[in-house]
């Protein structure tokens, strides 16, 4: 009986340190997202590049990707990457509509 108490405690103590490590080693992957193009959008399309990858992180953060680089599409991402203004067509309106690119991207936090 007294060495029950120990090894169930290692035991306990093991499982624990293994959950843990797991949570580090492999957290979860990230969000691939969706391609979008000029295409899909036509007319609307604000960017000056032809096709990006769009994406969700954390709680609402969305992300344009194009030509390697990431940019802040929505306030929530705003603090973590480069302003999506820099990728607008040149003499593009500042009061450009990406509503609907927004609520594309938090379609994919599932919101």
């Amino acid at each position: 009986m007294r060495r029950a108490i120990p090894v169930t405690l290692v035991s306990i103590g093991g499982l624990l340190f293994g959950f843990v490590s797991g949570l580090v080693l492999f957290p979860d992957p990230p969000r691939q997202g969706v391609e979008i193009t000029q295409d899909e959008y036509g007319k609307r399309w604000p960017f000056a590049v032809a096709r990006a990858r769009l994406r969700c992180e954390g709680k609402g953060a969305i992300i344009l990707t194009a030509r390697g680089d990431d940019y802040a599409v929505n306030g929530m991402a705003a603090n973590r990457y480069a302003p999506i203004q820099a990728l607008w067509k040149k003499g593009n309106n500042p009061n450009i509509d990406l509503g609907p690119i927004i609520s594309r991207g938090l379609t994919l936090c599932k919101w």
